[in-house]
């Protein structure tokens, strides 16, 4: 009596019944390797032409007792169908292992013979030492060359660029259109950065004790005060001669 296998659910039937033979491939449910059976030819394969020529010549009696052969042999072809599965699995077991703590099937380089588990169950420590090192070394290079990188210079002046010399000077430096409220004439310009008064004809911006470039009035200098005692100075004084006070804004 031949020996019956519990089979694995790890198979794929390849079977063809229409050219009478079975054939099965097997995976493994780790790494997926796939290994194929060799075919083996269903004995009922030629009956089963000779009862589809019946059900298509013959009618009547001889029709219908083809057809009840044809029923008999899908039962027959079922069951020699199991048998072949006992024998294909019995040629190739030899290459898988079931583990006992995860119950998966595996194939031989999934499966750690000396401690009886999957390499999933008990990782092989040397080679995961080994993979861990080269990691390691790895990330180390990594820092190296980022330590060691000097990015390149670009001369950013011979870059073409769409930014026009009115787009890059200051705002006080844009002119503005007459009539705005912050328009100043250009010749306003030369006067920034100085201590300007209105002239007291025609309300002209102008430099303290100079003249107006619009009437020719005389600006007068601008009132200094102690800011502690109230005390007119005299422009460009550094102390109050009352107080002592030291004058931040001194002109």
């Amino acid at each position: 009596m031949s020996q019956h296998y519990v089979v694995p659910n790890i198979y794929q039937d390849m079977s063809n019944q229409s050219q009478g033979y079975f054939a099965f491939r097997f995976t493994c449910q780790s790494c997926y390797w796939q290994i194929d059976t060799q075919p083996i030819r269903s004995s009922v394969s030629t009956a089963s032409n000779i009862m589809d020529i019946g059900v298509g010549l013959l009618n009547g009696f001889w029709g219908r007792a083809a057809e009840a052969g044809q029923k008999i042999y899908g039962s027959q072809w079922h069951t020699e169908q199991a048998g072949a599965l006992q024998r294909s699995w019995s040629e190739i077991q030899h290459n898988f292992h079931t583990c006992p703590r995860c119950h998966q099937t595996v194939c031989m380089r999934c499966f750690n013979i000396q401690l009886n588990l999957c390499t999933h169950c008990a990782p092989d420590l040397k080679a995961d030492g080994s993979q861990f090192q080269h990691e390691l070394n790895v990330e180390a290079q990594r820092k190296q060359i980022e330590e060691q990188y000097h990015a390149p210079r670009f001369n950013v002046a011979a870059i073409p660029s769409a930014a026009t010399p009115d787009l890059l000077a200051s705002p006080q430096q844009q002119a503005l259109p007459p009539g705005s409220p912050s328009y100043q004439p250009p010749a306003a310009l030369a006067f920034q950065g100085a201590q300007t008064v209105a002239c007291p004809n025609c309300r002209r911006p102008g430099a303290t004790g100079k003249f107006c470039q619009d009437c020719g009035t005389r600006i007068p200098a601008q009132e200094v005060t102690c800011p502690q005692c109230a005390q007119s100075l005299a422009p460009g004084t550094r102390f109050c001669s009352e107080c002592g006070t030291k004058l931040q804004n001194a002109v």
